[in-house]
């Protein structure tokens, strides 16, 4: 069996692996790399992949960080923001409570078409002189300090490659995870029902009222949003594609799950018109394009990347939670963390605090991501509920991690060092703000719907955090994190006492300067 060498063997051609491919190559073009993957390209472009919809920071490093930005406006659709709609199988739409911007706050993020987005990539690293090896059946992996071999069957002939660096880009195969027994448990437990149809949805139509159309700056655009229909313990989203198809899927936590009885597209369709009776009645005779049902769809990593010379990445190593789209959030970092890792260790620099360091700073970001859901989904179709925690989240993600990332001092391990105590403020703040929010989603409660917008373009606090964001990514990092964090402790005092059943609707000064009169909203 012939031996071949190379620098960096990345086992999986999703978007993980060849971003990353195209990252390290971008960095460092003397990297001899090699991509191995199952299917053969190209792959179909509406192949069936969990990751549709990314947020900013998915969006910076795919536009950015991969010089993707061109491709992005050609190929796929701009995204309008989150948008949650409460109130179970209203008659008319409008008379749902809806959650979401009028208009956007300016930095874009997508709805991807996975196969035409892996596509491309796929010819960009042919035409950089990446080897991608696909049709290929992995057969055992070895790993060894800095001396990893990989087997492989290649259109029935057996191969082996050896590297210094192996990346396990593979996905829920888990390589690497199970080849070093690496399985931990998130603690977060839930499932999704998901499939694709053949058939645009327009949300915008399905309701005639001319004030609700007119909410948007720019009416008709609501469908382009990743749309959610919330209801106690699950939540549908709604995914337009730029193929034309649209992705639709049921998360459930276990109590909903069990109660759901989904096991077909028939099940879920009849699960639909019992709960979200505007979405089945879009769906129409659409056909469905493909069918899954997820059981217990998180997990963590006991670790993630190891200076001997192994790495994974993308969901080799862990899957919080599709709310919130963080997919592509994980593997902007990871990959980051990883690029950082291989060429610093090219260059004969001892890596071994940096990886210790990084580790801990992506379980950090990791258990901080899953507190936004554990013990939550009970409280998914309470308005009250959502309104505030969406607020929070959207002010704790933008004013620290986002801000983080597009700074680049997530691999700078001294202003790292010197913003922990902040970091650590922030982290005391979220967890004491999501204690509340569980507290209340015990109840499971769903308040009657009233029609009302919750417009979150109109918070003066995510409106700075987003202009903080958008300032040139070569200034300093460290007093921006410094007032965020003040001005999050400030804002989550004041949606905590929102949470109270005593809360009143009296604004102070202080408040309204942060959160504008969205409190009057959030307690009618």
């Amino acid at each position: 069996m012939q031996t071949k060498k190379s620098d960096v063997v990345i086992v999986g051609g999703g978007l993980a692996g060849l971003g990353l491919a195209k990252q390290l190559k971008l960095n460092d073009v003397d990297l001899d790399i090699v991509v191995i993957e199952q299917r053969q390209f190209p792959v179909p472009d509406t192949t069936a992949k969990v990751g549709e919809s990314t947020v900013e920071i998915g969006s910076h490093y795919l536009a950015q960080t991969l010089q993707l930005d061109d491709h992005f406006k050609e190929k796929h659709l701009q995204k309008h923001g989150l948008r949650c709609f409460f109130g179970e199988s209203q008659h008319n739409y409008a008379q749902q409570d809806e959650l979401g911007v009028s208009q956007l706050f300016g930095i874009p993020t997508y709805q991807i078409e996975r196969g035409v987005l892996e596509n491309h990539l796929h010819h960009e690293l042919a035409t950089m002189g990446i080897r991608v090896v696909d049709n290929a059946k992995t057969n055992g992996i070895e790993l060894g300090n800095k001396q990893q071999r990989i087997q492989l069957t290649v259109n029935e002939e057996k191969t082996e490659y050896s590297s210094r660096w192996l990346i396990d880009a593979a996905g829920r195969q888990s390589l690497i995870k199970n080849k070093l027994a690496l399985h931990k448990d998130s603690h977060h437990q839930g499932n999704a029902i998901w499939f694709r149809i053949d058939k645009k949805i327009i949300i915008d139509q399905w309701s005639v009222d001319a004030d609700w159309r007119n909410r948007l700056k720019e009416p008709g655009k609501r469908w382009l949003s990743t749309n959610h229909l919330m209801g106690p313990g699950y939540w549908v989203w709604i995914i337009p594609l730029g193929s034309g198809a649209t992705s639709i899927g049921i998360v459930l936590d276990d109590q909903a799950f069990e109660a759901s009885n989904i096991h077909s597209y028939s099940d879920a369709l009849r699960w639909l018109a019992l709960h979200q009776s505007a979405c089945v009645q879009a769906i129409g005779d659409a056909q469905a394009l493909d069918f899954k049902i997820i059981r217990g769809y998180s997990f963590s990593c006991k670790k993630m990347f190891s200076d001997e010379g192994w790495a994974l990445t993308g969901e080799a190593g862990v899957f919080a939670d599709p709310f919130y789209s963080p997919g592509s959030d994980f593997i902007a970092m990871n990959n980051t963390f990883i690029d950082h890792l291989v060429r610093r260790d090219k260059c004969g620099k001892d890596i071994c605090l940096e990886n210790a360091i990084f580790h801990s700073l992506y379980n950090s970001f990791f258990d901080s991501t899953l507190s936004l859901y554990a013990n939550e989904y009970g409280g998914f179709g309470d308005r009250k509920m959502m309104a505030i925690k969406l607020l929070w989240d959207y002010g704790y993600y933008w004013g620290v991690l986002t801000l983080l990332f597009f700074r680049n001092a997530i691999v700078d391990v001294n202003v790292m060092r010197e913003l922990n105590p902040m970091l650590l403020r922030a982290q005391a703040a979220n967890a004491e703000i999501q204690m509340h929010l569980r507290e209340r989603a015990k109840l499971r409660l769903v308040l009657p719907a009233q029609g009302l917008f919750f417009d979150q373009y109109l918070v003066p606090c995510l409106v700075y955090f987003n202009h903080v964001l958008k300032q040139p990514y070569d200034t300093e990092v460290v007093p921006d994190i410094h007032r965020n964090v003040v001005l999050l402790e400030q804002v989550a005092g004041f949606l905590i006492s929102m949470l109270s059943d005593n809360a009143t609707s009296e604004i102070s000064a202080s408040e309204r300067e942060l959160l504008g009169d969205y409190r009057h909203r959030v307690l009618a």
